[in-house]
């Protein structure tokens, strides 16, 4: 049986511990055993549904009887906490390689698994440690990541420190995976790695588990006492960032208003940019027409409720919401940015408009709700897209032979 190591930088679900879910839910527990570490106070550890009491040390190792989730899936992962991750140089950064040294010394895993920037330098680092103290050949490393931080929008020194620490921790890693060829060729031009020991492979689902709500089940839940009567309501599934871009979806909201035709907007997520957010809405006077449902579990349940997806999005790696748009039927507008032009057609399978655009938004929400022949042949394209493009038997089969 191997050992499997992971560890992701928070536990607070996003499409990194999203990836992460589905990867080690779907794994044979027969062939391997998992330990799953993670940083933050977030779901991800309970969803596991190994997640360790309160008060327990922070690297125990926690094992219930397994039990399965909504689709039925079985669970018998173990895992523990990395208390000290952090995004600043300093005395944490140390503490965590610490923490994840002492993981892999305990557990001697024939995989190490690591998932976003900030375990992806320190575990790699802690890895080769290990290796070389105790000449080892375990375990492999393997670096994950979802879209690279340095080309997020952050103040320029951050984004060449990003950029670096990729740099400077590539030679410690076995492997590099992206989800996305755009990625891939953004870290050949950037001279992360050798093109050889950078490899993609995609976001996958299982459409087959995704348990979708009805139309007008999710809309009575969406809006509890104040459903519309709306024809069409557009929404969106993302966390109030700013990689989101959820300003110009606001202002397309605006360019759309129009007193003669009912339609809403929604957004189901949270985050540190709600706030800013909610003004613009206020300023625009969008109140009547925008709705703002906060975080929902398992919020793809609810995707059936709108006639329409957008994904306005400045900066993505290959986003989860937009497969799971996708697996629910419902026609979609996103931004043409990295993994998503991988994932939509443009014309074919939805519409992508150029990122930072709110003009160009509201001219393709307007053109895919005026025009249903178009959103239906989008919708049929993909469905047989996100089944045999991005099935999760295919992610399966990559990752185990990496292992």
């Amino acid at each position: 049986m191997k050992k499997l190591l992971f560890i992701i930088t928070k536990s607070e679900m996003g499409g990194a511990q999203r990836f992460l879910y589905e990867l080690t839910t779907h794994l044979d527990v027969q062939k391997y055993d998992i330990l799953v570490a993670a940083g933050g106070h977030g779901e991800l550890l309970e969803k596991l549904a190994a997640a360790p009491k309160e008060g327990a040390r922070s690297d125990s190792e926690t094992r219930r009887e397994p039990r399965p989730d909504s689709s039925g899936r079985e669970k018998n992962i173990k895992t523990a906490k990395i208390r000290n991750f952090s995004n600043i140089f300093g005395i944490k950064n140390i503490l965590a390689f610490a923490e994840i040294f002492g993981l892999i010394r305990k557990f001697k895993p024939d995989i190490l698994y690591l998932l976003s920037s900030e375990a992806g330098f320190s575990g790699s680092i802690a890895g080769n440690f290990y290796r070389m103290l105790f000449w080892q050949g375990k375990p492999k490393i393997i670096y994950r990541i979802g879209g690279w931080a340095f080309k997020e929008p952050r103040n320029i020194i951050f984004k060449k420190l990003y950029l670096w620490a990729e740099k400077i921790s590539a030679p410690f890693k076995d492997i590099i995976i992206v989800n996305s060829e755009f990625d891939r060729q953004l870290a050949i031009k950037n001279k992360i790695a050798k093109p050889e020991k950078i490899i993609t492979i995609y976001n996958s689902l299982n459409v087959d588990e995704l348990k979708f709500f009805s139309r007008d089940k999710a809309r009575q839940f969406l809006f509890r006492q104040t459903h519309p009567t709306t024809e069409s309501l557009i929404g969106t599934v993302a966390n109030f960032y700013k990689n989101k871009g959820l300003e110009f979806l606001v202002l397309a909201a605006k360019k759309l208003k129009d007193e003669k035709i009912d339609r809403h907007f929604m957004i189901i997520g949270d985050g540190p940019e709600r706030q800013k957010i909610e003004k613009l809405i206020q300023k625009n006077e969008l109140e009547n027409m925008f709705y703002l449902a906060g975080s929902i579990p398992d919020a793809y349940k609810y995707l059936k409720a709108f006639d329409l997806f957008v994904l306005p999005s400045v900066k993505e790696g290959q986003p989860w919401a937009i497969l799971e748009a996708m697996a629910a039927e419902i026609p979609i507008v996103a931004t043409n940015i990295a993994g998503i032009a991988e994932m939509i057609e443009n014309e074919k399978s939805g519409l992508l408009v150029e990122p930072a655009d709110s003009d160009a938004l509201a001219a393709a929400i307007e053109k895919i709700l005026t025009h249903p022949s178009l959103a239906q042949e989008c919708v049929k394209n993909t469905s047989t897209i996100v089944k045999e493009k991005f099935g999760i038997e295919e992610m399966l089969r990559k990752n185990e032979e990496l292992f």
